[in-house]
C-alpha cells in the first residue's frame, strides 16, 4: 500500500511560500496538529483533501516516494540577503523540478553533458577556463548571441523559475543521475540572466565537481569566469578607452551585458582612471541605472528549449495527454503549465527504447 509521504507535505507548503503556522491557519487546525502530520506522528486521512485543495497539489504528490534534496547554497549569489522563508521556497520549487526532471528522463535521452571540469589550483585562473570553454564549445569570436543555446546544446538543462523573490539570481544542481540543471530567476532582465547563467556554468565546472580549498574565494572566481566568457578581455580591451555613458551603452548593445558589468571589467583591467570610474558610478546612481538601465538598451531574454522538447516528446511521440503528464509528474495542470509551457527552442532529444 502506498503511504503518505510527510516530506512532500513540507515541500508543498514551502513551495507555496507558507510557514507551518500560516498553513495551519488556512486549514483551520492547530499548528501542533500540522507539526505532528509533517513529522509522521498523526494520521493525515481526515485532513488530506483539505491539504490538497489549499496547496493545489494532487494527492499523488503526497504519495510519491523520495526525500527532499538539500540544495547547497554555499556558492550562490545573494544568499546572505535572501530571507530564510524565500530561500526555503526557492529550494522547494527546485526540489519539485528535480523530481520531475528525473522522472521525465527515464524515457528520454538528452544530449550528453559536455562541460569540462576545471581545477583552478592546477589548470589556471577562471579567465583561462572561460577562454578554454569558448574554444571547446566552438564559440566564435565576439559576443555570444545566445548563451542558453550553447549551454543546452551541450546537455545542460536551463529552466526559468519564479523563485518568489527578487534577491536570488540563480541556482544550479546535479540530479541523482548527474544531470546538470541551471535554474534562473525569470524576474530579472535579459542581461542579468545571461550573466547569471555564465556564473552558474562557472560553478558547475569549477566548484561542484571537486573539493575546493577553503582559502579560495569561489564568489570571486565565478564572476571572473562569467565576465570573461561573455566579454573576452583581449577582444573588448581596444574599446575601453575614454569611457563615458554613451560608449558604455554602445558596448552593451553589442556584448549584451549590462553597462555596469562593462564598467567593472574596465576597472579590473585598469583601463579606466579612478576619478573617471567614480564619476561614472555617480552618474549611474543619479540616473538610477544601478536599479534599471535604459529601457531602450534592454537585452532580450533568452528562452530555454530543452525541457520543452522533452515535454513535446511526451505529448506527441509517447502520446501522453496533458492530464496524464500532470499525473506522471504529480502536479496540478496549473503547475504543469507554469513550469513547462514556455516559448520553444528546437533541440535534438531521443526517445529511449
Amino acid at each position: 500500500m502506498v503511504k503518505f509521504n510527510s516530506e512532500m507535505l513540507i515541500l508543498a507548503r514551502e513551495a507555496r511560500g507558507l510557514s507551518q503556522e500560516e498553513l495551519a491557519t488556512q486549514l483551520g487546525i492547530k499548528q501542533g496538529t500540522l507539526s505532528k502530520i509533517e513529522n509522521g506522528y498523526l494520521d493525515v486521512s481526515e485532513y488530506l483533501d483539505k491539504i490538497c485543495d489549499t496547496l493545489n497539489f494532487p494527492q499523488l504528490f503526497f504519495l510519491r516516494e523520495g526525500r527532499r534534496f538539500e540544495v547547497n547554497t554555499h556558492y550562490y549569489r545573494k544568499k546572505i540577503s535572501v530571507p530564510k522563508k524565500e530561500l526555503s521556497q526557492a529550494k522547494a520549487v527546485i526540489n519539485i523540478l528535480k523530481f520531475n526532471i528525473e522522472k521525465l528522463l527515464l524515457s528520454v535521452e538528452l544530449p550528453e553533458c559536455n562541460l569540462p571540469k576545471w581545477d583552478v589550483s592546477k589548470n589556471g585562473s577562471p579567465s583561462l577556463y572561460a577562454n578554454y570553454l569558448r574554444e571547446y564549445w566552438r564559440i566564435p569570436k565576439g559576443r555570444i548571441d545566445n548563451l542558453t543555446s550553447y549551454v543546452e546544446k551541450n546537455g545542460i538543462i536551463v529552466i526559468h523559475v519564479d523563485f518568489g523573490t527578487t534577491k536570488l539570481d540563480g541556482l544550479s544542481i546535479y540530479t541523482e543521475d548527474n544531470q546538470a540543471v541551471i535554474f534562473l530567476n525569470k524576474a530579472f532582465p535579459g542581461d542579468r540572466m545571461r550573466l547569471t547563467l555564465a556564473h552558474e556554468i562557472g560553478h558547475l565546472g569549477m566548484h561542484f565537481s571537486q573539493i575546493v580549498d577553503k582559502e579560495r574565494d569561489v564568489e570571486k572566481e565565478a564572476p571572473e569566469f562569467a565576465s570573461e566568457l561573455l566579454v573576452p578581455s583581449n577582444e573588448i580591451l581596444p574599446h575601453l578607452s575614454r569611457l563615458n555613458l554613451e560608449k558604455l551603452a554602445d558596448l552593451k548593445r553589442y556584448w549584451k551585458v549590462s553597462m555596469a558589468a562593462i564598467l567593472y571589467k574596465a576597472q579590473k583591467l585598469n583601463l579606466v582612471k579612478d576619478n573617471t570610474a567614480r564619476y561614472l558610478w555617480t552618474q549611474f546612481r543619479k540616473l538610477n541605472y544601478h536599479i534599471q538601465e535604459p529601457v531602450e538598451l534592454e537585452v532580450p531574454v533568452e528562452r530555454p528549449g530543452l525541457v520543452n522538447e522533452v515535454i513535446d516528446l511526451y505529448l506527441n511521440d509517447l502520446e501522453y495527454s496533458k492530464s496524464q503528464l500532470a499525473d506522471l509528474l504529480c502536479l496540478s495542470l496549473n503547475d504543469l503549465e507554469d513550469y513547462y509551457f514556455q516559448p520553444k527552442v528546437k533541440f535534438k532529444v531521443i526517445k529511449m527504447h
